[in-house]
């Protein structure tokens, strides 16, 4: 039975928050023009103040409001606006293509679009003759330099909210009772996927879906507060809303800011908690050993050992087995590891993370430093989470058990099924998708995973990422690409072999740690480009990946490779905004190199895979083996 939820709609939310905390700074964020910060009561009056203005422009229940921005306050000034007007939220990544933004604002009918500054409405203004039911857009800046002739179309949410009068209790309370009245059950927000393999599609969630996951996610903590929280995930995902709407039920400030800023963040907030994908964690990892690799020979040399001691305290305590070191000898270890490398990352102590496969390797080690990571899985059509592991009763390498009132199985092909209140309403206006995603009443998950005796869910592949090799042998691609990944020599592997006769790969090389090896095995090279060029380097890189593949069938090794240069992973037509990889994309943009890798047999893998110049002089080497 589902049990009683406190909160059912998110405007419930919005006015527990109000009635329960008080902050001076509740939201804050380092803009182009200096610090923004928003007390409890200014953010309460915008939220007001842009709530009334949407429905006095003629807006009504059940219309879809697009919000386009980055992470910052007014982001969630413009959610919360829209859903006490008790309209939908269409949120849009700030890094899309303009064919992309289109394509959402077509799809899904908004009225108004929300958006940050000026680069968005130079993307939006010249769409506008194509989108006629886009009637207005609010700019969160001033607006700035605007032509004259689009002045109509515009409005500053700063002007909104200040020429909006303070509002007084009998005002707020008829705002709380028409707002409160919404049903749980209707559509608080479309969420358009990433669309890895077609166009996006829109994932209608409802209030009931949202409070529901959320409260259920809180169960699993075992802290009810912190003093600081970090927003830098893209809250167009709905993960980083998810773990938000935590922060305001819990009454924890929010500062905001890009992933890509994130050392400067952490001095400058100090934030205890927040959300991650499993690189920022890999980096942090990588950051380290960059950093025990510049030490003297005798300190690097005790620091190793000291966090192997802490690793395998680490793994024994996973397992629930005591450790050979006495309590107080862990103490210590742990304590000098921490006390040089926590520093530099403010006060942070909890890292939820999700959105991919984390490498248990990399879980050990930032736990053996004095982290904690709670590990969590699901997808938009789920609210996003489905499982969640509990604070003190992680299981290393799992996702956690199915929240309470989840389900979950495994189907015969080895595929994760789940249904509760946590599934989405469907697709929007796009019934036959709907009725695809699910069988028998159970949503497909197009993941495969297995659960073990005590339920916790482990996620062993992508179903609709099996590549298909010529042979009729199929090959798991991501499973393949995470045991790539696992070298420090390599940031991204996207493998390939759908329809060829073996599987090849496009590699993106950690450039510094690269050119480190290769100054300590005495290879000569002048910059990056020089050092791709070499041979004695692809020698390094093809047997990173006979190591890291070792475990893998021959047929499903990668037998040939070629770089791909870092700026592929800024592309948007490659890699979504949640850093999926669009493999129908890749493989038509860089057919010629892929080409190459399945020339003659004696022909070896290019040296560097160019999507502008397919052209170029390629120095060659050889392949992985046979």
């Amino acid at each position: 039975m589902e049990q009683h939820n406190p909160i059912p709609t998110l405007n419930h939310l919005f006015f527990h928050h109000l009635d329960a905390f008080r902050h001076d700074q509740l939201l804050v964020w380092q803009g182009p023009r200096g610090m923004v910060a928003y007390s409890s009561d200014r953010f309460a009056h915008a939220v007001f103040a842009l709530r009334n203005y949407l429905l006095s422009c003629g807006l009504v229940e059940g219309d879809r409001v697009a919000v386009f921005s980055e992470n910052r306050p007014e982001w969630h000034i413009a959610e919360f606006a829209i859903l006490l007007a008790r309209q939908i939220v269409v949120p849009v990544y700030a890094t899309l293509a303009p064919n992309q933004v289109q394509y959402l604002l077509e799809n899904s009918g908004c009225r108004v679009a929300i958006i940050s500054g000026e680069r968005q409405w130079a993307m939006i203004a010249p769409m506008l003759p194509s989108l006629p039911h886009l009637e207005l857009i609010i700019v969160m800046d001033d607006c700035g330099d605007v032509d004259a002739g689009k002045a109509s179309t515009l409005a500053s949410l700063p002007r909104i909210v200040s020429d909006a009068l303070a509002l007084d209790q009998a005002a707020i309370q008829s705002i709380r009772a028409q707002a409160l009245s919404a049903d749980p059950q209707s559509v608080a927000t479309i969420v358009y996927t990433s669309g890895t393999t077609a166009k996006p599609k829109g994932v209608m969630l409802s209030h009931r879906n949202i409070t529901f996951d959320l409260e259920r996610c809180l169960d699993r903590l075992g802290f009810r507060t912190t003093p600081q929280a970090l927003s830098v995930l893209p809250l167009p995902h709905v993960f980083e809303r998810l773990l938000c709407y935590g922060y305001f039920r819990m009454g924890v400030p929010i500062a905001y800011g890009d992933p890509h800023d994130l050392k400067d963040l952490l001095k400058l907030h100090r934030p205890v908690v927040m959300g991650c994908v499993p690189r920022v964690l890999e980096k942090i990892h990588e950051t380290v050993e960059a950093q025990v690799e510049l030490m003297p020979g005798w300190r690097r040399a005790l620091v190793r050992r000291l966090f192997q001691s802490a690793l395998e305290d680490e793994r024994r305590i996973s397992e629930g087995q005591a450790t050979d070191r006495s309590p107080l000898f862990a103490r210590v270890t742990r304590w000098l590891l921490a006390r040089r490398i926590r520093r530099q990352f403010g006060g942070l102590h909890y890292f939820i993370c999700g959105g991919a496969w984390l490498d248990p390797a990399i879980e050990t080690f930032t736990r053996s430093i004095g982290f904690v990571v709670l590990q969590g899985y699901g997808m938009t059509e789920t609210s996003p989470v489905i499982t969640f592991n509990e604070l003190g009763r992680e299981k290393l390498g799992s996702v956690g058990p199915a929240l309470d009132g989840v389900e979950v199985r495994i189907n015969e092909q080895g595929e994760i099924m789940t249904r509760g209140p946590h599934v989405m309403l469907g697709y929007y206006n796009n019934p036959e998708a709907t009725r695809a995603a699910f069988r028998d009443g159970w949503l497909l998950t197009g993941d495969l995973g297995s659960l073990d005796e005590e339920g916790f869910l482990g996620i062993t592949g992508r179903g609709k990422e099996l590549l298909a090799l010529s042979n009729g042998k199929k090959v798991c691609g991501p499973l393949l690409e995470q045991a790539i990944e696992s070298s420090s020599l390599i940031q991204r592997a996207f493998v390939i072999g759908e329809r060829r006769k073996f599987t090849s790969a496009l590699i993106v090389p950690h450039l510094g740690n690269l050119a480190r090896m290769a100054r300590e095995r005495g290879i000569r090279f002048h910059g990056g480009e020089d050092l791709l060029h070499s041979g004695a380097v692809w020698e390094l890189v093809r047997q990173e990946i006979e190591a890291r593949q070792a475990q893998f069938s021959n047929y499903e090794r990668v037998k040939r490779f070629c770089f791909l240069g870092e700026e592929a992973l800024l592309d948007p037509e490659v890699v979504t905004p949640t850093q999926k990889m669009r493999r129908d994309v890749l493989e038509r943009k860089y057919a010629a190199s892929i080409a190459q890798m399945y020339g003659p047999e004696d022909l070896p893998a290019i040296a560097r895979a160019s999507a502008v110049s397919q052209a170029q002089d390629a120095h060659v080497s050889r392949g992985t083996g046979g």
